[in-house]
Parts: structure tokens; sequence; C-alpha cells
């Protein structure tokens, strides 16, 4: 079944999605980036009660798509990042 990146060009989503892990714990969590420069995909684990701890990058490009608390399929990343890209224009 092919992914629907909606015309975007989107490296790494099979490894992203891979990352992402239903977390049985609260404060565990997944950061997930897109950069709209390379259309680079990526995760960053995070354990924070509240989710009160982020990475943060200092680069327009890259946007932070969400937080994910279960697995999502590479599908719903890249759904996730046309919405974030969506997001962003605004």
């Amino acid at each position: 079944m092919a992914i629907n990146t909606h015309g975007l060009t989107i490296k790494g989503l099979r490894k992203a999605s891979g990352e992402t892990r239903r977390y049985n714990d609260a404060g565990s969590y997944d950061e997930i980036f897109y950069d709209r420069n390379t259309g680079e995909v990526w995760t960053r684990y995070q354990y924070s009660i509240g989710q009160n701890s982020w990475t943060a990058y200092h680069d327009a490009d890259v946007i932070k798509v969400c937080n994910a608390m279960r697995h999502m399929t590479m599908q719903e990343i890249a759904d996730a990042i046309n919405d974030a890209l969506t997001a962003a224009s605004y």
C-alpha cells in the first residue's frame, strides 16, 4: 500500500514510525520533528511527567510535528507532518 505523502519529500518515515511505541507510563513519549529544507523526519524520546520536557531546535526549517505516546504508522506520521505544515503556514 502506497503512503500518501501529500506531495512532500519525507525521508526517514519508516524509521520514525518504527521508533514510536505505545507507552504504558504517562511520562514517556516521542517528539516527532520534520525539516522543511531536507525533508527528513525523526523522533526524540522524552520522559517527563506532564510532558514539560522537550527538545528545541533553533532552525526555522525544523518544525515539531507532534508528541506520540503510542505507535504511529508511516501514514499517520505523513498526515501529521502535512497538518503541522498547514498550521505553521498561518
